[in-house]
């Protein structure tokens, strides 16, 4: 086998290329984990009454969008059946504020002498939680802005009502009752409000509640009420021993392969390529997980050691294929076929999990699509160019 002229050849080129590249991502910009490897809270909510599709749905963006109003844009939310949502938290995070914002249904409405002046759905902007000048010092509370409609109907309510109060319910809650000042009863309309919590500096309650309030808000109310039916803690240890015991495995897999391919061929050199060719599969997913900024959890790792199982296997129809036909080129094609059609057997029953991303099992399908892809543009293309190479004299 010459080794300088395989070198030289594109589909090797292009191996080698992509591993180096790979090893690099790896090394310099490093590989994310999962909450199930890093460890993290589980928050299951369960919903007071079974919702349809619209509602699990919407109740999935407005959560997502209440934490990534808290900052917590790396969180897993997913629903379970028709009644309950399930969502993954970092372990650095503050698990008990996050809970009192997952808990409220955030319905707002503000009455004036029992009337209904306005509610959530009459905000059309709102600002984070700060401090308030007031005439006798600072408040603390929420700012934000009606619709002029809304500003409108709050004008013509409020007209020439000085020092009544208004009577702010969040979900049901009473949380605040600010006195009209005379200039918000002069027939006009103001569109920004606020809602006072406390006096400034806050206390961590009003903090918290004040980010209830802002995150309620921002995302609007959810369409049902839900409750916190159990958490649960990840440690990260367990990440570490699954870690370790993945790569027990595969290194015992990998040594099977090659005892096993050896066998069958009788030759240890038809069994190099193979884990080598294996090896690289594995590094390059990795690398294109850490180039997407891929968080890899258990179900990834379960769809990298499925695609490189699947490149076991089509690497021994490449073999077999050459080892049977007289011209090496027709019968590699031969295999092509075989393998063209595998993949994208594999790819169409991933792609609902992709689209979908049905909860974790999402993690699973990206990682199984790209080894699929990796492993029919790169790696299987190089090892056929090996195999080629091997057995030229047929």
């Amino acid at each position: 086998m010459d080794i300088k002229k395989l070198l030289k050849d594109k589909r090797i080129l292009l191996l080698i290329i992509t591993v180096t590249i790979s090893i690099f991502l790896i090394a310099f910009k490093g590989l994310q984990f999962g909450i199930d490897l890093s460890g993290g809270t589980v928050i299951v909510l369960k919903s007071d009454r079974p919702m349809n599709d619209q509602e699990i749905q919407l109740t999935v963006n407005i959560i997502k969008q209440r934490l990534d109003a808290n900052g917590l844009s790396n969180v897993v939310v997913y629903p379970r059946g028709n009644d309950e949502i399930v969502v993954i938290i970092p372990k650095s995070s503050d698990t008990d504020r996050i809970i009192k914002i997952l808990k409220h249904q955030g319905v707002l409405i503000a009455k004036i002498d029992n009337v209904t002046v306005y509610t959530g759905k009459d905000i059309k902007n709102v600002y984070p939680p700060t401090k308030i000048p007031t005439k006798s010092g600072w408040a603390y509370g929420v700012p934000f802005e009606l619709t002029l409609d809304a500003a409108k109907r709050f004008a013509e309510i409020a007209k020439g009502k000085a020092y009544h109060k208004v009577y702010i319910y969040f979900d049901g809650k009473l949380i605040s009752a600010p006195v009209l000042s005379p200039d918000l009863t002069d027939g006009i309309p103001h569109p920004q409000q606020v809602i006072t919590l406390g006096q400034y500096p806050p206390t961590k309650e009003e903090k918290d509640e004040a980010m209830v309030l802002y995150t309620a808000l921002k995302s609007g109310a959810l369409p049902v009420k839900l409750n916190v039916e159990y958490t649960y803690v990840v440690s990260p240890e367990f990440g570490k021993e699954f870690l370790k015991g993945t790569f027990i495995a595969l290194l015992l897999a990998f040594v099977a392969v090659g005892i096993i391919v050896g066998i069958r061929y009788r030759q240890i050199k038809i069994a190099i390529p193979i884990l080598i060719t294996c090896i690289s599969e594995i590094i390059i997913i990795l690398g294109f997980a850490s180039l997407i900024n891929w968080k890899l959890d258990i179900p990834s790792i379960a769809g990298i050691i499925a695609a490189v199982g699947t490149g076991v296997d089509n690497q021994i129809v490449i073999t077999d294929e050459a080892l049977k036909g007289r011209k090496i080129k027709a019968s590699i094609k031969r295999a092509f076929f075989i393998i063209f059609a595998s993949a994208a057997t594999s790819i169409a029953a991933m792609l609902p999990l992709f689209v979908l991303g049905v909860g974790m099992l999402k993690g699973f399908a990206i990682t199984t699509i790209a080894g699929v892809l990796i492993g029919i543009f790169i790696t299987r293309p190089a090892f056929a160019r090996i195999i080629e190479e091997m057995f030229k004299k047929f």
